[in-house]
């Protein structure tokens, strides 16, 4: 056929060019090949299958007076616009299926006409590969077993055949079209017994290392479902911590029994609730997890322990639970993508539960590094946004700096940012708080309040952080803000985090500033003995030391051993010793201590219990400075008065003017009246008032800062 239509007189006629003379030759694409000197010179004159294919609108028209089956965008995508395959829904009037006699009709002619056009091994490759809802080259070879897989999916692509090339992140894609890819893998089982089971078992060991859900659901299609939860088991943590939660959800629920109802699996959908902010099915899931025979379930204790961390809230037990899945890391063999994980998780149970603050650095160190290596940059950015924040509350405030210079602040959707967004600029504002950069302070922690993170995650310790900044700032509106912020704060202790005293010490902060220091002194003398809320403790003992009581703030931050290294408990607790050395006459040891608590400050730039300080800290480092220090220029600057800070300071004053108006019940015409602007004046005011306060709405600025 080829050399008849290359070498006789049509082939000479098409050759000549004769402009008088139309032709049209329909075939199969090896017509082309025939004419392929034609196709060179004159690609136009080549009409192919996607030319052919229906667009919408002419799907739309198809239908035009008369129902369709259903919708008209989701024909289109399972068909692709495919002439044939269209008219056979028309006709049918339902969805393709196999048992129609339309279906049966469209495999005929796949079969016969597009398959029985190739050669043999094309016709093969386009069978195994109609199995795979997404083909990389690689995963092509690997399947057939064949080194030129993708050179034969190249020639499909050509060739006009029913199949998308598109460019991903992780390079060339190939994606056969639906109703075609049905029809394929019909005719692979039909065909090839057993083949078909070779082919997913194939595709499920290849995507395994990059790809576990993927590749689990190949297991699954093969009918193995233990190797599927062997994969998923394997790699579970890594999903849950990335963006696919929910679809490891989705997957686990569609498990065949009795696999659905693995103890492990149960568990495994538990963590994923737990995250998605459902705690009662999470609750529910975790009870039905408990395994009556844990050795039945290889990896049960693994997965057990895991869950323990995400789920529980008795600190011993999270505890017990964190040294077995540490020594689980120590001896086993992981995956980096799993190692990864693991660091990251055990990070943040010991960032909630603060055991050990170094500890909860090293856990995110190697987190950054195990996720950099892999490639898992959302992974790598969460975990330099918490370790930022471990390292801020570990006082550590300049090492802090520099690692939030390397991430970009909470770029982040999905369930993981509800369950925990807001670390990175939480920790930009814990670290300007102690740096005395109240205003950058406020206006960070804000956005993390705004990060729409849960209250149990870092918004709720920006709350607690806000409330100490505006008390510091003594700004009426920002304090006004912070005690409704607070309100937010839980009641009751959550996975470790002592969120009741986080509460106290913000309502407490705010009592302070309002002239009620006997009420705060009362929450004071609530947390006089607490020996594990570093945070709490040194904001209450501040209130003590201002009160006159520096005795008791010594003797509170004494009581924090395991904390000592922290800059700011450090400088604190040397500075409330210096003035009960210098209240009892001991000079000499007073200046001593008021010295190394300079040094300490300077280092980390520790500026608030300076600024903060009472009335006989400030005598102290005033009788300092005469007596000389090398940090002079430091304790000058840290005492030099500030100005008024705060969000409602970054308004001129024509602004504040338009502002105060707001409050009232004037529209923007009567407030243009009343302040002598044009209303255009009024509203340009306004979009740049509700820009400088990071908000959307009138009401939602005078509710927020009125």
């Amino acid at each position: 056929m080829q050399d008849a239509l290359r070498e006789g007189l049509l082939g000479a006629l098409i050759d000549v060019g004769c402009e008088q003379l139309r032709v049209i030759v329909m075939g199969t694409s090896y017509v082309e090949l025939a004419l392929n000197r034609l196709v060179l010179t004159q690609p136009r004159a080549v009409i192919q299958a996607q030319h052919l294919a229906f667009s919408l609108d002419e799907v739309k028209q198809l239908y035009a007076g008369s129902p369709a089956p259903y919708a008209l965008e989701s024909i289109l995508e399972e068909t692709r616009g495919w002439p044939i395959a269209l008219r056979l829904v028309q006709l049918g009037g339902v969805r393709p299926d196999a048992a129609q006699p339309s279906e049966v009709l469209l495999q005929s002619y796949v079969r016969d006409h597009i398959l029985g056009a190739v050669p043999d091994a094309l016709a093969q490759v386009i069978l195994e590969t109609s199995l795979c809802a997404e083909l990389s080259p690689e995963l092509a070879v690997a399947i057939c077993g064949r080194d030129d897989a993708e050179d034969l999916l190249e020639s499909c692509v050509r060739m006009g055949l029913f199949i998308d090339r598109y460019q991903s992140d992780a390079g060339v894609r190939y994606r056969w079209h639906g109703v075609f890819a049905r029809q394929c893998r019909q005719i692979l089982a039909d065909r090839h017994d057993g083949r078909r089971e070779e082919v997913l078992r194939a595709a499920a060991r290849h995507l395994e290392p990059h790809d576990p859900l993927a590749a689990a659901t190949y297991w699954v299609e093969a009918g193995e479902p233990e190797e599927a939860v062997r994969t998923v088991l394997a790699r579970w943590l890594g999903l849950i911590v990335g963006p696919s939660a929910s679809a490891l959800e989705r997957w686990c629920t569609a498990l065949p029994a009795p696999h659905v109802d693995d103890p492990r699996i149960l568990l495994i959908r538990a963590c994923v609730q737990h995250v998605e902010g459902q705690e009662e099915v999470a609750r529910i899931l975790a009870a039905r997890g408990a395994a009556d025979d844990p050795s039945a379930y290889p990896g049960y204790e693994l997965v057990s322990s895991l869950a323990q961390m995400l789920l529980t809230d008795d600190r011993s037990q999270v505890a017990a639970a964190s040294g077995r899945v540490r020594t689980h890391l120590a001896s086993a063999s992981l995956d980096t993508h799993d190692r990864a994980a693991l660091f990251y998780l055990l990070g943040l149970t010991e960032l909630r539960h603060r055991l050990s603050p170094q500890l909860v650095i090293q856990m995110f160190t190697a987190a950054i590094t195990e996720a950099d290596a892999v490639g898992s940059h959302l992974l790598a950015r969460r975990s330099r946004g918490h370790l930022a924040f471990a390292l801020a509350w570990a006082g550590r405030l300049t090492q802090a700096t520099s690692v939030l210079s390397q991430t970009t602040a909470d770029a982040e959707d999905g369930a993981w940012q509800v369950y925990m967004g807001g670390g990175a600029l939480t920790a930009s504002g814990y670290i300007a708080y102690w740096m005395d950069d109240l205003q950058l302070a406020s206006a960070e922690l804000i956005r993390a309040i705004r990060a729409q993170s849960a209250t149990t995650s870092f918004a709720g310790i920006a709350r607690m952080m806000l409330a100490f900044t505006a008390a510091a700032a003594r700004d009426p509106g920002q304090c006004r803000l912070a005690a409704r912020e607070i309100r937010a704060i839980p009641t009751e202790t959550l996975q470790g985090v002592s969120w009741p005293a986080f509460r106290h010490a913000s309502q407490a902060a705010l009592y302070e500033v309002s002239g009620d220091r006997a009420r705060a002194m009362r929450v004071v003398e609530q947390y006089e003995q607490a020996r594990d809320l570093p945070l709490v403790t040194a904001a209450l003992a501040g209130i003590a030391s201002r009160s006159g009581q520096p005795l008791l703030a010594a003797r509170m931050l004494g009581r924090l051993n395991r904390y000592a290294d922290i800059s700011y408990i450090q400088v604190q607790q040397l500075f409330a010793e210096a003035v009960v050395h210098s209240r009892r006459g001991r000079l000499a040891p007073a200046r001593e201590l008021v010295e190394r608590a300079l040094e300490v400050a300077a280092r980390e730039n520790v500026r608030r219990p300076i600024a903060g300080g009472g009335l006989d800290l400030r005598q102290l480092l005033t009788e300092q400075l005469a007596w000389g220090t090398p940090h002079e220029e430091f304790v000058i600057a840290s005492l030099a008065p500030k100005e008024t800070t705060g969000p409602l300071q970054a308004l001129s004053e024509r602004e504040r003017a338009v502002f105060a108006q707001l409050h009232t019940t004037r529209t923007v015409q009567e407030i243009a009246d009343n302040l002598h602007v044009s209303i255009n004046t009024v509203k340009t005011h306004q979009r740049s008032i509700y820009r400088k306060l990071g908000v959307a709405s009138r009401r939602e600025a005078v509710r927020i800062f009125g």
